[in-house]
């Protein structure tokens, strides 16, 4: 997920009229409550198809904040039923009415319909939606994989003029002809998206290939052949399961149902990270075995996942069994097949409440409040003040993106003193957000477009020294509150 990764963009795009947003549109009465989405709560889960900012007490910055979606190149912000982007426009992955290429600080409002609030909101790799308060689904951003979900892979990236990738599409229908509504909660991957009914539900489209990772499967009807699912496509789960919150890395999908079973499908030949082991039914539903109720699921990048149960226990699975914090990868990776249950002395009796996983790191809130991390932290992506020079590592600059360069083996706490209450990560960022107990929104890692709040807008699409921009120890930021811009030249 580097400019390796870079995908080039083509696209048509189907419009419903939109305009730029009304700052003061206010807020109603919850639209949580009319579609049957959990109030918000500390659930705080990175990526579970709930609200994640943490509750808001009465004159904190979280005030209005409901959630806070994190992606590879962009972020988003729910304030008070508006859509807040910050950091990349090179797809229109920020929906601000081009798509031409730029990095936005501070946050602006999305081009969306005057009035009309949002309950939910998600980004990928170069695509991103948003759910409004009707059911609805909006996408923006690059369709080379049918992400936009409108039949077709047309893609018209880097310009102003109409059609244009920056334009908010509204999904109309879903593969079936039927109206696409009582969508609760949406999340996307790198080369996909997907969306959970109120049904239970579950409905994917984009990428079901291999152009980028392996994503064969996501569908989960079945079909392994490589194809570009270009309107919202329903999963078959088996009969009686009713899906509540789901997550994704590169590849594969994890859901867990409301008898607290987890499942994965996808993936292609992913193998240990499906975490079934059945490799060979990748492209259908099977549940995971974990003996006790699964509460929070996390996947970090496409090496490994982990599972949170109801008694404050984690449990991994992975091709790359280092990054479960199971040890250094003396005489291999040590992939774990199916889940297996992790041991933490670092905690002590503390029991976890929270987990959240980015590309390289995972994060967990303690009973206590307290926030630990292990990982990958070349870019600064654990947030304990570990990172790679590049001014020194390697002349000329050419990170690989090759495994264990600054690797933390065991958890580490980030912020000590701090008591914190939510995570904000997915798999596609190479950075971390927490929220703090107190309200103040913490971040750190990667900061290649300017997604970590900070006021800091780097200038120029490559760094000559990456870490010019990021910043290696969690740190307080303005976040959605940020007014203003600073342009950071690369080093």
């Amino acid at each position: 997920m580097s400019l390796s990764r870079t995908l080039f963009v083509s696209l048509a795009v189907v419009l419903l009229g939109c305009s730029g947003s009304s700052g003061d549109s206010g807020k109603e009465e919850s639209p949580e409550d009319e579609f049957g989405v959990a109030s918000i709560s500390d659930a705080g889960t990175q990526d579970a198809g709930i609200p994640d900012a943490g509750p808001a007490d009465a004159g904190d910055s979280l005030a209005g904040l409901t959630r806070i979606a994190a992606a590879e190149y962009q972020l988003f912000y729910l304030v008070d039923g508006r859509v807040l982007g910050i950091g990349s426009n090179r797809a229109g992955q920020l929906g601000v009415g081009h798509s031409n290429p730029y990095n936005q600080v501070p946050p602006v409002d999305i081009a969306l319909p005057q009035g009309l609030l949002f309950k939910d909101v998600a980004g990928g790799g170069f695509q991103s939606l948003a759910l409004d308060v009707q059911g609805r689904v909006w996408t923006f951003g690059q369709n080379l994989y049918g992400q936009r979900g409108d039949g077709t892979t047309n893609d018209y990236p880097n310009r102003a003029t109409t059609p244009n990738n920056g334009q908010p599409y509204l999904i109309l229908q879903d593969s079936t002809g039927a109206t696409f509504d009582n969508v609760v909660a949406v999340r996307s991957a790198l080369l996909f998206n997907m969306a959970l009914k109120a049904d239970g539900s579950v409905w994917v489209w984009g990428m079901s290939g291999t152009a980028i990772g392996n994503t064969l499967g996501i569908a989960g009807d079945g079909n392994q052949a490589p194809r570009n699912i270009t309107r919202p496509t329903r999963v078959p789960l088996p009969q009686g399961v009713r899906i509540t919150a789901f997550t994704t890395n590169d590849n594969t999908i994890f859901a867990l149902d409301d008898t607290g079973k987890a499942w994965a499908w996808g993936g292609g030949s992913a193998a240990e990270n499906l975490g079934t082991g059945n490799y060979a039914g990748y492209a259908q539903p099977n549940p995971l075995t974990i003996p006790v109720k699964v509460k929070e699921l996390a996947a970090g990048g496409s090496r490994w996942a982990v599972a949170l149960d109801e008694n404050g226990s984690l449990w991994g699975w992975g091709i790359q069994g280092t990054f479960l914090g199971i040890g250094s990868p003396t005489g291999g990776w040590i992939p774990k097949a199916t889940p297996v249950q992790l041991s933490f002395p670092e905690f002590g009796s503390r029991k976890i409440v929270h987990v959240s996983a980015c590309g390289h790191a995972t994060h967990v809130i303690l009973d206590d409040g307290s926030l630990w991390g292990w990982g990958d932290s070349a870019m600064g992506e654990v947030g304990n003040g570990v990172m790679l020079n590049f001014a020194t590592y390697h002349t000329p600059y050419s990170w690989d993106w090759s495994n264990y360069q600054m690797m933390v083996f065991r958890p580490v706490q980030i912020a000590p003193g701090v008591t914190f209450k939510a995570l904000h990560n997915t798999a596609q960022s190479f950075y971390g957000y927490a929220t703090a107990t107190d309200g103040t929104i913490y971040s750190w890692g990667r900061n290649k477009t300017g997604v970590l709040g900070n006021g800091v807008r780097p200038t120029g699409d490559v760094a000559g020294r990456p870490d010019s921009w990021n910043v290696a120890t969690a740190t307080p930021v303005p976040a959605h509150l940020l007014t203003t811009g600073t342009d950071a030249p690369s080093l």
